[in-house]
């Protein structure tokens, strides 16, 4: 995907507006934000039913589907949005077997839908996600430095590449963006809190966590 392909995407620009522009792939830039959630974050499309919204986080690690409405309807969740105590921004997924366009594009995404959020609640912690080493180089640009920042290991532990590449991906994205706080979305290795004593890890529950642990 070309910078002028995202350039002309009609959605993000009216989303984004004035937002500046950064990275290899001018994604909007996110701003810093040292929150951190002060309850489990529930899965966002829990949102539009949810009591006591104002005391209760959210997060996008579910699947695309559950969340691409968002993209397209925003306007129609913005008073969720604004109404919550804080959101994990969205996750739109960054597999290692997709095509490079669709990676760009979804990073993009999440950098777009970060922005948004941030210009209507104070408590939205931006998502890295990445690929294989050949993303690296780009999929961190537009997150912000010394800030709190999330992933997911969903899917990242089930087979050695993946894992290869989880490991690879967080050593990188500490490299770059030197984040204050990581928040963990599901399983972690529990080596990542030596390997990282100067990053505060704060470890929250998947939506499959959440259901085993209702039915247990």
């Amino acid at each position: 995907m070309s910078n002028k392909i995202i350039q002309y995407d009609f959605i993000g620009q009216m989303l984004i507006g004035d937002a500046e522009l950064v990275g290899k792939y001018h994604f909007p830039q996110v701003r810093s934000s040292l929150s951190v959630p002060d309850s489990m974050p529930m899965p966002f499309n829990y949102i539009t039913s949810a009591k006591n919204i104002a005391n209760q986080w959210f997060h996008f690690f579910i699947r695309d589907y559950d969340f691409e409405k968002v993209w397209y309807n925003f306007w129609k969740y913005e008073k969720y949005i604004k109404a919550a105590k804080g959101l994990i921004s969205t996750d739109f997924s960054l597999y290692r077997d997709e095509d490079e366009d669709l990676l760009i594009r979804n990073c993009y995404r999440n950098r777009v839908m970060a922005c948004a959020m941030q210009k209507i609640n104070d408590n939205i912690i931006p998502t890295a996600g990445f690929a294989g080493k050949n993303t690296w180089d780009w999929c961190f640009d537009a997150l912000p430095h010394h800030s709190s920042v999330a992933i997911t290991t969903n899917g990242t532990l089930s087979d050695p590449e993946a894992r290869r590449i989880f490991v690879g991906g967080v050593d990188a994205l500490v490299k770059t963006v030197y984040p204050r706080n990581l928040i963990i979305c599901g399983n972690f290795p529990k080596w990542i809190y030596d390997k990282y004593p100067l990053i505060n890890i704060v470890p929250i529950l998947s939506y499959s966590q959440m259901w085993h642990r209702r039915c247990v």
